[in-house]
């Protein structure tokens, strides 16, 4: 008996099946490469849908995380006519965006738990019809009481797109939208006044609620552990004994054609009546099918998982990059976290090839060698290039460079932390973000003293040697995230195994 993950160190995978001896689905691009997590047979498995299928369900997400994000920076632009046109301060309002995006990270607590138990694409649509509420009502809070507590609601009903929009994805979207609503917020403000600022908001939600609700499906799915086997014969069997050339290449063929074959007979014969396919009525249900309430019990996870090393660092790791002067939502460049998505996997399989087919999670922290150079020599030219006055491009070409920094750093560190604990991603995503989110609060409130008390050259010098500093600790992952993961394998394995008993959804 032979399985994919290796359950000492959570995160180990047999990735590359080159001799064809595992009776699993590979896939169908690269016949070596051993899909991971494994499908099941099932139709209506996310992972099984057809690309046209999943390309839609990506468009609703993106919608959502579009208008969902564009209010938390459409009054930027209009900060100076809020201020003149109601009893609200500028200090009010910076406060007030402050409140906002701390509640951004403490509802996924919230959020997060009700997608895993009742299902996603509920947890999407109430966030997003409370939210139009709110910020239909937002012209209307012109004294700070209100208007403070206007913010902490929409952070709340915000916080899925934190959370449920996986990480990645809301970063690619949260910068680029984030980069044109004060622009858009402007225009507006210019032609209707500032309330039709707000007023919009809440009508492109409307549109990405109408969106959302006839066209987003529901992706959570208890998906059933397969375990493989090896062929029989493998080992010490003369039969496994291949020779180099074209003739290894046939029998692995043979024998994972063989695999596949057997991997789908150990599921049982899939027919339409084990199977049943959506109609779709079906998928516009909004009550995901029943299953054992975990609810309290995925409300405590992100505190649970603090005691998990790898985890907390995925947390800390990004957080220079998002709250020193900048913020990933100051530029539109953020796009460029799909680099991830692209290199992260080829980059995994390239070194996983060189390391007998076995893949580790730190392989990706790999990329983080682009941040260790760029993200010091950012902040460099910002602070320098500030304090000596260069010309505008180059502070331009700063704040680019670190806001291309920042999303391949974040991306890299969640995509770190979910490869590592697999089957609790949707778990332990929140702690990353309620780290990410509380401590950036925390030092936005503290950079404009310190940059006031030392000078802008001063703090930001202090600020490159920290963000190398910061990046260094990739060399230390690499060489000790394997004995940490091995350290919580225990605790981890048992919480899967409680979360399997009250059926675990992903």
């Amino acid at each position: 008996m032979a399985i994919i993950e290796d359950k000492s160190a959570p995160g180990t995978v047999h990735l590359i099946d080159a001799t064809g001896e595992l009776h699993v689905k590979h896939s169908e691009a690269a016949h070596d490469i051993v899909l991971v997590p494994l499908p099941s047979d099932d139709p209506e498995d996310p992972l099984n849908w057809s690309r046209k299928r999943k390309l839609l369900q990506t468009s609703c997400v993106i919608m959502y995380t579009v208008m969902m994000v564009f209010p938390s920076s459409a009054v930027y632009s209009v900060t100076t006519p809020i201020a003149k046109a109601t009893h609200l301060t500028v200090s009010n309002l910076v406060s007030g965006t402050g409140a906002m995006f701390l509640f951004y990270g403490w509802g996924c607590i919230v959020w997060q738990a009700l997608a895993l138990q009742y299902g996603k694409r509920p947890a999407y649509l109430i966030s997003m019809a409370g939210s139009i509420i709110i910020m239909g009502l937002a012209p209307s809070c012109t004294t700070n009481g209100p208007y403070l507590a206007n913010k902490i609601l929409q952070g709340f009903f915000g916080a899925p797109v934190e959370s449920l929009c996986e990480i990645s994805m809301t970063d690619i979207c949260l910068a680029a939208s984030g980069k044109f609503a004060p622009v858009f917020a402007a225009l507006i403000n210019t032609g209707q006044g500032w309330k039709w600022t707000l007023w919009w908001c809440a009508i492109g939600m409307g549109v990405a609620f109408v969106y959302c609700f006839f066209l987003m499906e529901e992706t959570n799915y208890d998906r059933h552990i397969i375990q493989s086997t090896l062929n029989a014969g493998s080992g010490s069997s003369s039969e496994d004994v291949v020779e180099p050339g074209v003739a290894a290449d046939e029998k692995s063929a043979e024998k994972r054609a063989a695999g596949n074959e057997q991997a789908s007979a150990e599921l049982g014969e899939v027919t339409a009546a084990t199977y049943p396919r959506k109609t779709y009525w079906q998928k516009l249900g909004v009550i995901d099918k029943k299953r054992p309430n975990r609810l309290l019990d995925i409300m405590w996870s992100p505190f649970r998982f603090f005691r998990f090393p790898v985890v907390v660092w995925a947390g800390f790791i990004p957080l220079y990059t998002k709250t020193y002067g900048f913020n990933s939502t100051d530029v539109g460049f953020a796009y460029f976290g799909a680099v991830v998505a692209f290199a992260g996997p080829r980059l995994v399989i390239r070194l996983a090839r060189r390391n007998k087919g076995i893949a580790e999670p730190e392989h990706i922290l790999w990329l983080f060698l682009a941040s260790l150079i760029c993200v010091p020599f950012a902040m460099l030219l910002w602070g320098l290039g500030a304090a000596y006055r260069i010309h505008w491009f180059g502070l331009v070409f700063a704040q680019a460079i670190l806001a291309i920094s920042s999303t391949l750093c974040l991306s890299t560190a969640v995509q770190y932390a979910t490869s590592s604990y697999r089957d609790l991603s949707g778990e332990f995503i929140t702690t990353v973000i309620l780290i990410r989110n509380t401590l950036s609060f925390a030092i936005n409130y503290g950079i404009t003293p310190w940059i006031e008390a030392e000078g802008q050259r001063n703090t930001f010098i202090t600020v490159a040697a920290i963000a190398l500093v910061c990046n260094g600790t990739m060399f230390i992952m690499i060489r000790f995230g394997k004995r940490l993961r091995e350290s919580s394998a225990e605790a981890y394995w048992r919480y899967v195994d409680q979360a399997r008993a009250k059926g675990l959804s992903h």
